[in-house]
């Protein structure tokens, strides 16, 4: 007679057992740009950057000191050649971004999708982000922060840019818009249109992208840009090639001799690192455009 009460017993032990029991915890997700949704381990302590701007972007963040891996072209911030190098944005060695056993690797929609994949595959934790425009770029840091488990720091840079951002856009006001050509390559031409960094810097700086019907970056011809008529053409020192400026051989050709912006000499130079890569530095490249634009 005495089964009934160790029957109790034992239920009421392990209904004891089951409340005692530590309940998992909720897996942590993020889903990025291009709609992949992926676990991100609760601390993350071993980045690899696989574009310069994402390696300017974590460590404006606050995650330089969690990086283990970059690109041949990561050369900012200064120190940042002491983190290995693991080939080009395009042309990462996946065995090597493998090796170095990242919890998190940061690309963007440039970086090489077949790789991306095969890092995937592989079993890592992979975030790609676009960055096509300034608001682009803040929720990148954001992004980062919210990864990194470092909001504050993160929403503190933002704010910072985004008022000088505020600034700038204030001063660009005119009454008049400026008809502008960003040039990356002149031989032959090749341009920034319509969902490019460089297209949302020239609007927000006063200008209008006069191939703004062009989408993303394109090769046009002479009679483009005389049809068009710049007044102002952008260009970065990046793409000399020889031992003639990209300026100065825009100035000679005899077909562009009646474009306002190569008649009137109104043509800027810029450091590429600041005009064609979205990162931190976005609005010093702003201020640089607005300056131009509106001189």
């Amino acid at each position: 007679m005495k089964i009934i009460p160790l029957l109790v017993c034992t239920v009421l032990l392990l209904a004891l057992a089951g409340c005692s029991a530590p309940s998992a915890l909720p897996e942590r997700t993020f889903t990025d740009d291009t709609g992949i949704t992926v676990e991100i381990p609760e601390r993350v302590e071993r980045i690899v950057c696989l574009a310069p701007s994402e390696t300017e972007l974590c460590c404006a963040a606050g995650g330089c000191d969690l990086l283990v891996g970059r690109t041949d072209y990561c050369n900012n911030p200064p120190g940042i050649e002491g983190v290995e190098t693991v080939g080009g944005p395009k042309t990462f060695a996946v065995e090597r971004v493998i090796e170095l056993a990242p919890d998190l690797v940061l690309a963007t929609t440039l970086s090489d999708p077949v790789r991306i994949q095969e890092l995937r595959s592989a079993g890592l934790t992979v975030v790609v982000f676009k960055l096509e425009t300034i608001e682009d770029i803040y929720r990148n840091i954001e992004s980062i922060g919210t990864l990194l488990s470092i909001p504050d720091t993160a929403e503190e840079l933002v704010g910072s840019l985004a008022a000088r951002q505020d600034e700038i856009e204030q001063r660009s006001r005119g009454d008049g818009r400026v008809k502008v050509l960003y040039v990356l390559y002149d031989e032959p031409l090749y341009v920034a249109g319509n969902n490019t960094f460089q297209h949302d810097l020239i609007t927000r700086a006063g200008g209008i992208n006069i191939m703004a019907d062009a989408e993303g970056y394109a090769t046009i011809s002479e009679e483009s840009v005389v049809n068009r008529a710049p007044e102002v053409i952008i260009i970065s020192r990046e793409h000399t090639a020889g031992l003639t400026r990209i300026a100065d051989r825009l100035l000679s050709r005899p077909s562009l001799a009646d474009v306002p912006a190569v008649k009137n000499q109104r043509i800027c130079e810029m450091e590429p690192d600041l005009v064609n890569r979205p990162g931190p530095r976005v609005i010093t490249a702003l201020e640089m455009f607005s300056e131009c634009i509106n001189a």
